[in-house]
């Protein structure tokens, strides 16, 4: 995720100074163009450049501006990045753009609440008070996987219906009104890593990055082989791509160009530890003799993802093909209202 500012005039440009100044706005650096003076960036250049999934833009000048801008690019509500609109004097804070699932909302209530602007939110679940799925889903950093479903859960609630919530991982804070707990085989929303194959109508999935994948590999094996054992894995054990918030190695690897083509494949960052970290690691593991031999750790992917995981449970143990090995460590998953 990054987050860009562009303004209009000189009034504009303090403006975004002073959110610049402010170290906490969504706990990431903002980038500033100043789309006025001489040898600016175009308007057109700039929206192309950051209008990416997951990222937040913040206009400061007309709405119209930004309409204009942003039309050419906006495409689904799961992918189009959070976009906000604030005069630059600071009256209006206006999220036009992916409210829910990308944070606009929050977004905007953040900069008002900084600046002094009034937050001005129109979507139908905030302006009547009823919880939001998608924003809580966003807050919570939680991957929404079928946001088709978002819809049925969010009218429900705003006709006073009860939806039923299921979660693999304990939830602390008092339920909204109009939630009430329930086992997975009736809940209408389902937050966990594992996907229902028992039923034929499928809950609203709600993802936690909650593992972290250990990869051991030969010298010279392919993304496309760790890809092919990944996916038979993930299928054999009921789990969304989505859980999956980091992968690991041992240092040996951290150049293996198989590995970083699969890493880069699915967007995931790779970590890596040297052999003395990942054989000081206490519990039981699967080992073996060769690979002792010739990374000096009786076990990489495992160790490795148990280590990644802050020293969590392995939930899938050594599996391998091909020269490839792949496990799987749950990371403590903390989930609130």
């Amino acid at each position: 995720m990054s987050n860009h500012i562009i303004c209009f005039s000189p009034s504009g440009a303090t403006l975004g100074q002073r959110i610049l100044a402010v170290e906490d706005v969504f706990a990431a650096d903002w980038e500033l163009t100043q789309c006025f003076g001489a040898d600016h960036e175009s308007l057109s250049d700039w929206t192309k450049r950051v209008f990416q999934p997951g990222n937040n833009l913040l206009f400061i000048g007309a709405a119209g501006i930004a309409v204009r801008a942003i039309a050419p690019y906006v495409s689904a509500k799961q992918s189009d990045p959070a976009v906000v609109v604030m005069d630059e004097k600071a009256n209006w804070c206006i999220p036009i753009l992916s409210g829910h699932l990308g944070g606009a909302n929050l977004l905007a209530n953040k900069l008002a609440k900084m600046t002094g602007a009034q937050a001005a939110i129109t979507t139908a679940t905030d302006v009547r008070g009823v919880w939001a799925v998608d924003s809580w889903a966003k807050q919570e950093r939680l991957t929404v996987v079928n946001p088709s479903g978002i819809k049925e859960i969010s009218a429900g609630l705003l006709q006073g219906q009860t939806k039923k919530l299921f979660s693999e991982f304990p939830i602390s804070g008092k339920l909204p009104e109009g939630l009430v707990f329930s086992d997975a085989a009736s809940c209408d929303i389902y937050i966990g890593i594992h996907r229902l194959t028992d039923r034929e109508r499928q809950p609203l999935y709600l993802v936690p990055q909650a593992l972290c994948l250990g990869i051991g590999c030969r010298k010279g094996a392919s993304g496309e082989q760790m890809d092919a054992l990944f996916e038979k894995v993930m299928e054999q054990n009921g789990i969304w791509h989505e859980a999956i918030e980091i992968v690991c190695s041992i240092d040996l690897k951290k150049e293996e160009p198989g590995l970083l083509d699969f890493c880069a494949e699915h967007f995931w960052g790779l970590k890596t530890y040297d052999a003395e970290t990942l054989r000081n690691l206490k519990g039981a593991f699967t080992a073996s003799t060769f690979v002792k031999q010739v990374a000096g750790v009786d076990n990489v992917c495992e160790r490795s993802a148990k280590k990644g995981s802050g020293n969590g449970k392995i939930l899938i143990p050594k599996t391998a093909q091909n020269g490839v090995t792949i496990a799987a460590a749950m990371k403590t998953v903390e989930i609130s209202f």
